[in-house]
């Protein structure tokens, strides 16, 4: 059967009009959500100066292993470098078609960010309440998943623009080692709340006993974030905080704990980062670990 051609009836093809999918759109939620949950975190600490019944307190007078006051003005690097993370996530042109790591890192950072606001709630209803031990362990669990995948994916992360990277390094290196020693810290207020003496003999045993465990986890994440400076350099930070406050107590054998650990963090490094040179895994151009 002949068939003749269609005459040209002046028509234009239109192009299919491309549409974001369901599941991009739902990754872009989580990011925003994530922007959410790292603003909460200045808003959750102004609620806790203006409603909480209680005063969060530091230094030897109250407890040998809490730095000094000062010491903890880390948390505002840690928030707003948490807040610019988030916000850089946020950006349409960092969504991709298939889930990245900056979507594999949502659900942690998401899970450390909440729980600010609950160790806050917690707080305030004494520093040596052992709820907010659990807390701390939440989010130390959520910091090994992120800083696991974040390892996983240093092929990736090798495409990403310097500053951001760095930002992510520096948010994730100090928010893991702060919070990290932060556990022990309060492990060591829940035991003096509970009446364990802090200048006698088995005063001394059991804050070294803490240090020494805090030195251990230290040098364990190290071992997951394959020899972070960040994290060594924040490790180092709460530890000369601890030394400050336990010096001031006449605890020297507790500075010298103090000492040791700063030293093991920085030797783990060492090997960590030499180990890693002689056996490289393959990585794009350009990476870097901070």
């Amino acid at each position: 059967m002949r068939t003749e051609p269609l005459a040209d009836t002046g028509s234009v093809t239109v192009p299919p009009r491309t549409t974001r999918g369901t599941d991009e759109k739902r990754r872009m939620l989580l990011r925003c959500l994530l922007v959410v949950l790292a603003i909460g975190q200045p808003v959750s600490s102004l609620v806790f100066d203006w409603l909480s019944p209680t005063t969060l307190q530091s230094g030897a007078e109250f407890s040998p292993l809490v730095p000094p006051g000062a010491w903890f003005a880390i948390w505002g690097l840690i928030i707003i470098a948490s807040i610019a993370y988030a916000l850089a996530q946020a950006r349409p042109s960092t969504l991709t078609p298939l889930p990245s790591i900056r979507d594999r890192l949502v659900g942690p950072l998401g899970v450390v960010f909440a729980c600010f606001g609950l160790w806050l709630a917690t707080a305030a209803l004494g520093q040596d309440n052992p709820l907010g031990l659990v807390v701390f362990v939440v989010i130390i669990c959520a910091h090994v998943v992120a800083w696991t995948r974040v390892v996983r994916a240093r092929d990736e992360l090798a495409t990403w623009n310097p500053p951001e990277r760095g930002l992510l390094y520096l948010m994730l290196g100090t928010y893991s080692g702060w919070t990290s020693m932060a556990f022990f810290v309060q492990i060591g207020t829940v035991m003096q709340g509970a009446g364990a003496p802090v200048d006698t003999a088995w005063g001394q045993i059991w804050q070294l006993l803490v240090l020494l465990a805090a030195s251990g986890v230290a040098v364990w994440f190290v071992l997951v974030s394959r020899g972070s400076i960040v994290y060594a350099a924040t490790i180092t930070y709460a530890l000369i905080g601890v030394g400050i406050s336990t010096g001031a107590a006449g605890l020297t054998l507790l500075v010298v704990a103090c000492v040791v650990g700063v030293t093991l963090v920085w030797a783990s490094v060492i090997v960590i980062r030499a180990s890693d040179a002689r056996h490289p895994a393959p990585v794009a151009p350009g990476s870097a670990r901070r």
